[in-house]
């Protein structure tokens, strides 16, 4: 389960984790490495993407939102990630997603190999 304690603490220091949206960094829970993000692991979400994350999960599928919302919003970010383009400047950008706020999902790099989520 996510630390959801960790939503008021900002992700451990680095210059793009610094930049910390309101609501902090959660820690993701998977180590998952991802075929469409050249193989990088995601590290942190931004606590406002991963509530968005979660309620567009219980949209998708109720009875996994019921069941373990954080696995659920795991695999709704990955979904997102596989239809990511690379990004001027590093990392990776969804199209806007219409659940999101018609906002699309930022994949930026973490200064430690790894990407951060979070919505620009």
């Amino acid at each position: 389960m996510i630390d959801t304690a960790a939503a008021a603490r900002p992700a451990p220091t680095s210059t793009a984790r610094s930049q910390a949206s309101a609501g902090g960094w959660l820690p993701y829970p998977s180590p998952a490495p991802h075929p469409a993000l050249g193989g990088r692991r995601i590290t942190y979400v931004a606590g406002g993407l991963w509530l968005g994350l979660r309620a567009m999960l219980l949209g998708l599928d109720a009875a996994a939102a019921e069941h373990d919302p954080t696995a659920g919003a795991c695999d709704v970010l990955r979904l997102l990630a596989a239809a990511a383009h690379p990004a001027p400047g590093g990392g990776y950008l969804t199209d806007p997603v219409a659940d999101l706020g018609r906002r699309p999902v930022r994949l930026r790099p973490d200064g430690a190999g790894g990407l951060i989520a979070d919505q620009p």
